[in-house]
């Protein structure tokens, strides 16, 4: 780093969903390069300090199932093989993410979970490096972060949610804008694929009791709690920032500071 300081600018906090980045519901993985170019055109906007936070979808949702990472270790040798290999697939992701953006003249800066942070069970993060996000910011850089197997104090290993790492985030820096953006432009009030259903646009507690009651098991393999558990962080997010749920076709109107989509109240 350059060790040259910018001056703060007010903050936007951005996830980038799993089902936006990748083909999800492959069993393999693989991008969606169509999204990701054009996220990295998208973000070339100076108005905010960003932190970038991303999601696994097909690069570490299928073999996390698979090997029930979210149930702790259990020394075998396949286990401990699935999480190298996880580990390596989301920094894959990760650089392809950055290296997207940066060839668009933004300069990102990877923070791998793996490696800095510790979880005592999945919803709490007793490890964070928060120095490490405050010289990124200092030098003008986008730290870029992501869902990962991390080391955990209760049961040896860990899914550390990218939903978690946000409400984290959102506690320490309080941001202007808190966003989940996903392959919809809210959160939906039927069927998301249906051209009936309508955005909800003020959501809270009470709305994600009645859509915990309609959610159906998803066809797709999802080990960090779907969209049940995002509005639950998004919940505890909107104590300490706007929080919204949207799309990439918002993204422009997000750094214009003009947020869109579903908004979630306390």
């Amino acid at each position: 780093m350059s060790g040259k300081e910018i001056m703060p600018k007010e903050k936007i906090l951005l996830k980038f969903g799993g089902s936006l980045i990748t083909k999800k519901k492959s069993h393999l993985p693989v991008i969606d390069n169509e999204n990701l170019e054009r996220i990295g055109k998208l973000l070339n906007n100076n108005n905010y300090d960003l932190i970038i936070v991303h999601g696994a979808g097909s690069f570490g949702h299928p073999i996390a199932q698979k090997f029930n990472l979210i149930g702790g270790l259990n020394n075998s040798t396949e286990q401990e093989e699935s999480i190298i290999e996880i580990r390596k697939q989301m920094r894959e992701l990760n650089k392809i993410l950055c290296d997207t953006i940066d060839k668009n003249d933004i300069k990102t800066r990877s923070i791998i979970p793996s490696e800095t942070m510790k979880t005592k069970g999945a919803r709490q993060i007793s490890q964070f490096p928060k120095e490490i996000f405050d010289n990124i910011i200092r030098e003008g850089y986008i730290p870029v972060t992501f869902g990962d197997v991390t080391d955990d104090e209760l049961q040896g290993i860990n899914i550390l949610s990218g939903d978690v790492i946000m409400k984290e985030l959102a506690r320490i820096y309080k941001p202007t804008f808190s966003v989940f953006i996903m392959d919809h432009p809210g959160v939906m009030d039927g069927n998301p694929k249906s051209k009936i259903s309508n955005i909800i646009p003020l959501v809270d507690s009470n709305i994600i009791q009645i859509l915990r009651k309609k959610t159906e098991v998803s066809e797709t393999a999802d080990v960090t709690g779907g969209l049940i558990g995002k509005l639950e962080c998004a919940l505890e997010i909107a104590q300490y920032s706007q929080c919204w749920i949207t799309n990439l076709d918002s993204l422009k109107n997000i750094l214009e500071g003009k947020p869109r989509g579903s908004r979630i109240i306390q």
